[in-house]
């Protein structure tokens, strides 16, 4: 293998010497000739090599190279070369680390400095945190993928199980080959289950344990042993063993190792964070009357009592259980009814009635999270706050997002907003808020509005399917959720199902009738459907509940429907009036406005005049305005011409059947 390496990578690299064997690799010293360096090439097995596609695992392989973080081993580069029996053998090189794996210096010395191993957890996780946050699960924490050096720990492997599971698990499986290490695999990874953040929390509690204790909480003579004691029996308890180690910390280690994920901690940061935190000492109290009533009662309904009372315990707490000053809470109630509105005064009031909030009660996640979502809603409207630059509007929502998550992770709505605000941050790439949404709905699947955030996230993605999905299940949810009913209309006026989307924009109007976006997407739908009598009606009122550049929008809409109706005098005049109030954008415009008035030129067969205003949005790759340039339906009237073509990042579906 010396030789044949040397031979291949020669005019990048010069191995020097074996540095070990593991499971699935062999690991080389080389030289990196071009940047004079010391690496870590790690060549796959034979038989790995001959289960799995060469070429996909590298493409795998690349996508964790983007890692960055202190306490990571970076992937520096990857490709194959042809082995033994015509075998395409993939390699990855790895900054090269002087040190030892944590796994040799558990050779040397069974336990660990308490001090010690919880500095070796904490700096991991700070690792997987940041892995986590790219939605990447590492899948093979175990001693020997932490390198220790100068004091610092880095997690190497990152994205190599998963890449060989995506490459060839099928074929791995057939083989007996399994990826992951027994003793420190989680039990929803051992038994093959889907797998998510919480089984790195549980292989790193595994390996905690381990520097602790002496030995992994679960060992056995096979794989299969260690499986089965895992999930017929909980995890020793450390303190028994070494009574030196703090209850905090035996706490927080076996709450990792809980067999349901869910029972674990939410992230592993927060695992991290609870390692060195101290019980609540008890209160000696005197024992109220209903405790010696149970007493008395005997013990089956002390049992009983006992049972509910862990029932209660393990259900998942959310900040609105937390008991609250009443007025705070109306304050909070008052602000989302507010920003429900999606109107310049509504977002003025939601702002008022929030601040308020979190003066009175700076530990309210909600409210704060209520807040966040409130500024970057005027962001993203481009609503006026006298005193306040449109760029400060930004930076508040990110503020007020990140005090939310600070304040209770485990809070829903904190996620949501955290998702909403890294929309407004990079428009252009929606995945960091999909995984922020996806995180809050499974503390919270009620959450109607986090569910319509991720449809809308899924529709600007391409996933029509999903986002329709999406929507309904923010109705299920609450049935009174206008945003839900008027998207489930737009996402039917996206698919050109104008009957249906008719009827979800009637229910968000009966429900609302000042309900300024079930306005205008009932106005929308009727032009489409030919009934510009009421597109007409429809948009005269979404100009009466106007203000700001909510009015040019409601403007540009009634030319639409003029210039559909055969009124091109008329349009003109209302677009005229439009863009004097748009006067006021010297270079780059509102979403909404460059894409309403754009329609409306387009319907006048005025092509030059539709492209100028879709020009003058910036960035063009921005996923909401691809959407709409994508799937509005009176963008058909300029979809030939080749200067809106190249505006599309993606094509437009063919009609009928739309987006």
């Amino acid at each position: 293998m010396l030789e044949r390496l040397n031979a291949v990578l020669a005019d990048r690299y010069t191995i020097e010497r074996e540095l070990g064997r593991g499971g699935m690799a062999s690991v080389w010293l080389a030289r990196d000739l071009r940047h004079d360096r010391l690496v870590a090439i790690k060549v796959l097995h034979p038989e790995l090599a001959g289960a799995i596609g060469g070429d996909r695992f590298v493409r795998e392989i690349r996508l964790t190279a983007r890692l960055q973080h202190p306490n990571i081993v970076p992937v520096l580069d990857s490709g194959v070369f042809p082995g033994p029996n015509a075998l395409q053998m993939p390699w990855y090189a790895m900054a090269y680390v002087a040190g030892e794996s944590l796994r040799a210096r558990l050779h040397r010395e069974r336990h660990l400095p308490v001090d010690e191993a919880l500095h070796i957890a904490e700096e991991a996780a700070a690792a997987l945190e940041a892995a986590h946050r790219e939605g990447i699960v590492h899948r093979d924490i175990k001693p020997e993928n932490l390198l220790l050096a100068g004091g610092h720990v880095y997690v190497a492997d990152f994205g190599i199980a998963k890449a060989l599971i995506e490459t060839g698990g099928e074929r791995l499986t057939s083989t007996g080959l399994a990826i992951g290490t027994p003793v420190y695999m989680s039990p929803e990874q051992a038994s093959a289950q889907p797998v998510d953040a919480r089984s790195d929390q549980y292989s790193l509690a595994s390996v905690l344990y381990e520097m602790l204790v002496g030995e992994p909480p679960f060992t056995g003579p096979t794989a299969q042993a260690i499986v089965a004691r895992r999930l017929a029996e909980p995890a020793r308890a450390i303190r028994p063993v070494r009574p030196s180690v703090p209850a905090g910390t035996e706490a927080a280690v076996l709450r990792a190792l809980e067999r349901v994920p869910a029972d674990r901690f939410p992230d592993v940061s927060a695992f991290a964070g609870a390692l060195r935190s101290t019980p609540a000492p008890a209160r000696a109290s005197r024992q109220p009357p209903t405790t010696l009533v149970l007493r008395a009662l005997g013990g089956a309904v002390l049992l009983a009592g006992i049972a509910l009372a862990a029932w209660l315990i393990g259900q998942r707490r959310s900040a609105t259980q937390v008991m609250r000053d009443s007025e705070v809470v109306a304050l909070y109630r008052r602000g989302a009814h507010e920003y429900d509105q999606r109107t310049p005064a509504g977002v003025g009031n939601a702002i008022q009635a929030f601040t308020a909030a979190v003066r009175r009660d700076s530990t309210y996640a909600e409210a704060w999270a209520g807040l966040a979502k409130t500024y970057a809603r005027a962001y993203e409207r481009w609503f006026v706050f006298p005193g306040v630059a449109r760029d400060s509007v930004l930076r508040l929502a990110v503020v007020a997002a990140d005090r939310a998550l600070a304040g209770d992770r485990r809070s829903a709505a904190a996620w949501e907003a955290q998702a909403m605000v890294s929309r407004d941050v990079d428009p252009t790439d929606v995945a960091p808020a999909i995984r922020s949404l996806r995180q809050g709905l499974a503390l919270d699947s009620s959450n109607a509005s986090a569910w319509h955030l991720l449809a809308i996230s899924l529709a600007e993605s391409g996933d029509m399917d999903g986002a329709l999905q999406g929507w309904r299940r923010s109705v299920a949810a609450n049935p009174s959720y206008t945003q839900g009913l008027g998207f489930l209309a737009l996402g039917h006026y996206w698919r050109h199902q104008y009957d249906s989307a008719a009827r979800w924009a009637d229910s968000a109007i009966a429900l609302e009738p000042n309900f300024l976006m079930g306005r205008t997407a009932a106005g929308s739908i009727a032009v489409e459907r030919g009934d510009f009598a009421r597109g007409r009606a429809a948009f005269d009122a979404a100009r009466r509940l106007s203000a700001d550049a909510e009015l040019v929008n409601s403007l540009a809409l009634s030319g639409l429907a003029e210039a559909r109706a055969g009124a091109s005098r008329e349009a003109r005049h209302i677009l005229q009036r439009a863009e004097s109030l748009a006067v006021g954008y010297s270079a780059a415009v509102p979403l909404h406005t460059s894409v309403y008035l754009a329609q409306a030129y387009a319907a006048l067969g005025d092509a030059d005049h539709a492209i100028a205003w879709l020009q003058r949005y910036t960035p063009t790759n921005d996923l909401h305005f691809q959407l709409h340039l994508r799937c509005d339906p009176p963008f058909a009237a300029i979809e030939a011409d080749q200067r809106f073509r190249s505006l599309l990042v993606v094509p437009r579906p063919s009609a009928p059947a739309g987006c």
